[in-house]
Parts: C-alpha cells; structure tokens; sequence
C-alpha cells in the first residue's frame, strides 16, 4: 500500500501544490491529469523525494519513507518529465552505475534491455542518443531494480512510437503481477487502459472526478 498524506508544497511563497492524499493499493494504477502547471510533476517529485514537501507524509505499507534510501532505490522507480541522464557516460555504464546504487550486481537483466531495445545501444554514449532513445534509458533505470512501486510522468511523450505499446503491455503484466503505478499523461485512452482511477489537478488541487471519464467513475 503506497499513501500520500496531506502533501503540500511552496515556491517563493506561492503554495503550487496541496494539500493533495491518496491511497493506492498493489495492483492498481492511479492516473495524474490537468493541464500544463496544474501541478502534476511537482506532486511527483515529491513522490519521488527529488524534492522534499513543506507538510505532509509518504507512506508504504504503513511507514513513513521519507528519506528512506532503500526505498527509493529498491522498491521505487521514477520516470521524470525530461530524462535526467549523464551525457559522457556510455549507456552501459549509465546503467551499471545505477544497479551498483541500487546494491545489485551483475550485467542489466537481457529481458529489459530487449524490451526497450538497448542491447545495440549499450556502447553508445549518452550525449549522442536521440530524444526518444534517451526516454528508453530513463525508463529501463526506473525498472532495473524490479521495483514494486512506479511513478512515471508523461512516459510516452517523445518515446519512439514502436516502444508505446511494448511499455504499455509491460505496465499491465507489472500491475497483474501486483505493482503499483502512478502514470502521469495528457493521453486519455492511456489513462482509460491503465488506471482504476484518476485524480485530475489544477492549481495544484485536487479537482473532484468527472464521471464522464470512464477511468473516474471507478473512484
């Protein structure tokens, strides 16, 4: 059971996200909607702990993991807007850097690199991939340690069109199986296949559901 609890957050004053609360249970995926600036990332990345909130609680299986490292590299991952990646590093050694973070050892799993098909890019480096094969990588540091919980913003945007449908079917054998998904997208049929709910944001609050969404009504 992953929980957020009252998360809240400021910039200069101006508060852009909060108080924002909900619990999302194994197996299920819950969808983030709104315009641009509505909110969105920031509540991610204070999922994510990339940054910390002013107030408020994250929780798994009832404890706070607030500044829990073990968490945030074995059982979180997390896709950023843009991909947050080192430009001199191979992406092998993107990858290996990764897992030794993550107290794993060995080469990244073969099934996940043909899934994102990276197996003939591990000797490219970073800063010579296009934005879409960038998107990949990003995606495959998310799930190199098998994460149980996913947060994932705007993962399609820019991905390479024959990838969508992989990751998309990977996302719904990762939720059978059990996983947890927080996915962030503007693509409504996305939200429909994927979530059992969706919380719409603007202005940084929550919005009550809108019953004409099918993925809403199941609230």
């Amino acid at each position: 059971m992953f929980e957020a609890r009252g998360l809240c957050k400021s910039y200069g004053g101006r508060q852009v996200l909060g108080p924002v609360s909900f619990v999302l249970p194994g197996g299920q995926c819950l969808g983030l909607a709104g315009s641009n600036g509505s909110g969105k990332s920031t509540l991610l990345r204070l999922l994510a702990q990339v940054e910390r909130p002013d107030s408020g609680e994250v929780l798994y299986e009832g404890r706070s993991v607030l500044g829990n490292r073990r968490f945030l590299r074995r059982t979180l991952g997390y896709v950023p807007q843009t991909a947050e990646l080192m430009p001199e590093l191979t992406v092998s050694r993107q990858l290996t850097l990764w897992q030794r973070a993550c107290g794993l050892a060995g080469p990244p799993p073969a099934d996940l690199l043909a899934l994102l098909g990276l197996e003939e890019l591990l000797h490219r480096p970073i800063r010579s991939l296009s934005g879409g094969t960038a998107q990949r990588v990003s995606i495959a540091l998310a799930l190199l340690a098998r994460p149980k919980i996913l947060l994932m913003d705007e993962a399609t945007a820019g991905l390479d069109a024959d990838y969508v449908p992989r990751l998309l079917g990977w996302l719904e054998d990762f939720l059978a199986s059990g996983g947890s998904l927080v996915w962030c997208s503007h693509q409504q049929e996305e939200l429909n296949r994927l979530c059992g709910a969706v919380l719409r944001l603007q202005d940084g609050r929550l919005q009550d559901p809108d019953k004409r969404d099918p993925a809403a009504e199941r609230l």
